[in-house]
C-alpha cells in the first residue's frame, strides 16, 4: 500500500541504520515493511492487542501490548514503529506519553495515521468504553490483522495533528511527511508519515554519527 511504501522510505532516509536498533512495531501486518524490519532487524518485537493475554507476554511471535500502558521499561526502545493504528486508540496523548517514556534518548516514533486534508482540526468519531464502543457518529470500522471484525475508528485527524503531537510530546521534534512519488508507488490520499524525536541531552558526536551511518 501506498502509506507502506512511504513509511519505508522514511525509514531509510531519516534512520538508515535501523538494522541494529532495538524496534517495537505496534499491530504489523503480515507483508512489506513489517516483515523486512522483522527479518533484518534482530532487536524487533512486534505487538498486538490481545484482550485475552497479560500485557507483556508472547502470543506466538507478537508480544500482547497497549500502547496506551506499554510493558517496556524507561529508555529502551530506539523506534517506536505502526501504521494505521492512531486513530482506533481512545487516548492518542497517552500512546506518546508511552512512547515516549520508553524511548531511548534520540530515539524515533514514525507511524501513519489518515490525515483529513479539508479537516483544519481533529475530531473524535467514538469512545471505546469498557461495555462497548460508544459512536458518535456512523459507525467506521478499518480492517484488524487478529479481528475479523475490525477495528473502530476512533479519530479523524485533521491538519492540526502535529500540533497535537508537539503537546502530547513536549520537547519531540516533528517531521509530517507528504510523498507524492509515482517513482516509488507512493501517490493518492492518506500517505502523511510522521517521524517524531525524543531529545537527546548528549547526542553523538560527528564521527559516531557518521559510523553508524555506514554501518
Amino acid at each position: 500500500m501506498p502509506r507502506e511504501r512511504a513509511l519505508a522510505w522514511c525509514l531509510h532516509h531519516f534512520i538508515p541504520d535501523w538494522r541494529s536498533m532495538v524496534i517495537h512495531e505496534c499491530s504489523p501486518a503480515e507483508r512489506g515493511i513489517s516483515v523486512r524490519m522483522m527479518k533484518e532487524a534482530p532487536g524487533y518485537i512486534g505487538s498486538h492487542y490481545y484482550s485475552d493475554v497479560p500485557r507483556g507476554q508472547k502470543n506466538g511471535p507478537y508480544q500482547s501490548e497497549n500502547l496506551e500502558q506499554l510493558t517496556f521499561e524507561d529508555n529502551s526502545i530506539d523506534i517506536h514503529c505502526h501504521l494505521d493504528v492512531l486513530e482506533h486508540v481512545n487516548d492518542p496523548g497517552a500512546c506518546f506519553t508511552e512512547m515516549m517514556r520508553t524511548l531511548k534518548p534520540g530515539g524515533f516514533i514514525i507511524f501513519t495515521t489518515p490525515v483529513y486534508e479539508t479537516k483544519a482540526t481533529t475530531e473524535r468519531r467514538a469512545w471505546i468504553r469498557e461495555d462497548g464502543v460508544e459512536h458518535l457518529f456512523e459507525p467506521e470500522y478499518h480492517g484488524n490483522p487478529i479481528d475479523n471484525e475490525g477495528a473502530a475508528v476512533t479519530f479523524h485527524f485533521g491538519n492540526d495533528l502535529s500540533s497535537l503531537i508537539l503537546n502530547w510530546a513536549p520537547g519531540a521534534s516533528v517531521r509530517q511527511v507528504r510523498l507524492n512519488d509515482a517513482s516509488i508507488g507512493v501517490l493518492g490520499e492518506f500517505r502523511d508519515v510522521f517521524v517524531v524525536q525524543k531529545p537527546d541531552p548528549n547526542p553523538p558526536g560527528f564521527v559516531t554519527r557518521v559510523r553508524n551511518w555506514l554501518r
